[in-house]
């Protein structure tokens, strides 16, 4: 019988599809090839054997590791590669950070207190009052005209009130944006408002929102970047943010990144965007997502929304996916000062604010409590974190979970008292440690006082009792740089030189622990990444130093090489 010629069309498309899948699968896979890898000195971070000088890698896994001789012995013709002058330790993990987030500021105009050194873009640091309005200004009118205006990195202690009516006399011809360095909250100017509408009904129940001073804050931020989205988020921008983002955690020497709260804007975008960058070949790092529960289903908490959580696991592959975690909001910016204290609160006398309110708080993290999910939970300060604690006691008492590792984010005051009760309730710690080098001494003479700034990050108190305690960056809130935050956790030495509550330092170890086999613990891979040993994946960073071996003031200034992700090489310089 002749073969149709439809049917043969068809075929050769068959067979076309077969091949490129074929071809995909082979270029994504980990290298396959049996080799070994040695350096003057691989940190294992395993406490059994602490540092090896060579490993073998087969099929992206790490199959054995001890000295170079006895690898060679087993495996007299494999490939080697050797790092003859660099340290190896396990690839640096950076489990909170927002991809989302960074891509879509990366390509606006930074007007920031401190300097940044990122690849591809310098910033300068910026302070005072009149230095940042003129910065502002220059920016503005070194834009094309008729575009928007967006800056990121304002801060009011360090740049002086910020309105919709300075905004106004500062950038009077076309739609401006500033962002505040914390993110939480964005000022707009007359023409930007008269873009968009906001009815009663937006504004009903709405106290994080001042129309009048185009100031929305919190809670009251999503409204606004809702109202402003279309002009706010552009796909080519946003894409060219994100290739951005990949050479930021490159840099860092970074394998393994947790986006802490998928769907900031728009879950399904999110995740076409990441499959289009993050998933290719040529990033050497794996990512994993972990929502928002405020932005699955039409009501938050609701079966239905469980339901979609729950079908979130099914999507994605060994370099990006879904897990079975959840991410919440507790009190406001620490780089706002919004963060809920206890008494005796703010010197000046402001408050903080809650982003979710501790009932409906309770009511969220209650849902997926009891669907077995591991919360995360941003928290800031001490009253945040106690109201979050007095949730979790309940919440275990009703439902009793071994190993729930529920994780407070940021953390960045807590009382001398909250350490115990932390370690008590079975909940773990991944902090920011850069709030106290950018604002402990700001803080110590602006809203909390030197009793309480110089205590930002109670590391020791945390490990003393039993804590395990890792490091992230939540860039863009710090750099994506593990070893920057390393070195704050272990001098605690502020942007301007002052050293702040030394006893509450990390040790060397500590600190590279917290940026891996810990860092790895609070995301559940423990078993995958975090150390080198047989079984798991062959990622490293390599350093130019060893970060044991030099003066703990120098870690921040250790070179990095590069990364091996999945037994393939990621140099910075090629």
């Amino acid at each position: 019988m002749a073969t149709s010629p439809l049917n043969s069309t068809r075929s050769k498309i068959l067979l076309a599809l077969v091949f490129a899948l074929a071809v995909w699968w082979y270029v994504s896979k980990p290298d396959h090839s049996l080799r070994l890898i040695s350096a003057q000195s691989i940190i294992t971070m395993d406490s059994k054997q602490p540092r090896v000088e060579a490993v073998a890698i087969e099929n992206g896994k790490i199959i054995a590791l001890g000295s170079l001789e006895n690898l060679q012995q087993r495996w007299p013709s494999a490939p080697h590669t050797r790092f003859e002058n660099q340290t190896l330790t396990p690839g640096f993990i950076e489990n909170h950070l927002h991809p989302a987030m960074a891509a879509l500021l990366l390509p606006f105009h930074w007007i920031t207190p401190f300097e940044w050194h990122l690849p591809g873009k310098e910033v300068p640091a910026t302070q005072g009052r009149e230095q940042y309005q003129q910065r502002l200004q220059e920016a503005a009118q070194a834009s094309p005209d008729g575009e928007w205006f967006i800056s990121w990195g304002y801060h009011h202690y360090f740049h002086g009130e910020m309105s919709r009516q300075l905004l106004d006399e500062l950038v009077p011809d076309r739609p401006a944006l500033v962002w505040h360095r914390s993110f939480h909250e964005v000022w707009v100017n007359s023409k930007a408002m008269e873009l968009v509408t906001f009815s009663e009904e937006d504004l009903k129940d709405q106290h994080q929102v001042n129309i009048e001073e185009g100031h929305f804050y919190e809670s009251g931020l999503m409204l606004g970047l809702n109202k402003f989205r279309d002009y706010i988020i552009k796909t080519g921008r946003f894409m060219g943010g994100l290739e951005q983002v990949v050479d930021v955690v490159h840099a860092g020497g970074i394998t393994t990144i947790a986006d802490m709260a998928n769907g900031m804007f728009d879950l399904d975008m999110e995740w076409w965007a990441f499959k289009w960058v993050l998933d290719d070949q040529d990033v050497g790092f794996r990512t994993r997502l972990i929502p928002m529960a405020d932005r699955v289903g039409e009501q938050p908490g609701s079966p239905a929304a469980l339901a979609e959580s729950n079908a979130l696991l099914d999507k994605g592959n060994r370099k990006l996916k879904f897990v079975k975690q959840i991410k919440l909001l507790a009190d406001g910016a620490f780089y706002s000062q919004l963060m809920q204290m206890r008494d005796p609160g703010y010197l000046d006398g402001h408050h903080g604010e809650w982003i979710t309110e501790p009932d409906k708080l309770e009511a969220l993290a209650s849902a997926y409590w009891n669907a077995d999910y591991q919360l995360h939970i941003h928290s800031n300060g001490d009253l945040g974190t106690e109201v979050v604690l007095d949730m979790i006691e309940r919440l275990n008492h009703k439902y009793p979970r071994i190993d729930h590792r529920t994780t407070l984010h940021h953390l960045g005051y807590i009382g001398p008292d909250q350490a115990e009760r932390i370690a008590e309730l079975g909940v773990i710690v991944s902090a920011n440690p850069y709030y106290l080098h950018t604002l402990g001494e700001t803080y110590s003479e602006m809203g909390l006082g030197p009793e309480r700034a110089h205590y930002i990050f109670r590391a020791r108190d945390l490990l003393d009792a039993g804590v395990k305690v890792s490091l992230h960056s939540d860039f863009s809130m710090a750099p994506a740089q593990p070893l920057r935050l390393a070195w704050v956790a272990v001098n605690r030495e502020g942007a301007a030189g002052l050293q702040m509550a030394n006893e509450q330092a990390m040790t060397v170890h500590e600190a590279m622990k917290a940026i891996t086999i810990d860092a790895a613990h609070a995301i559940q891979m423990e078993s995958e990444i975090g150390s080198i040993e047989v079984g798991k994946s062959a990622d490293f960073t390599v350093l130019e130093q060893d970060p044991y071996r030099i003066e703990p003031a120098k870690l921040k200034d250790i070179p990095i090489w590069g990364t091996i992700f999945e037994g393939q090489l990621f140099p910075l310089s090629k």
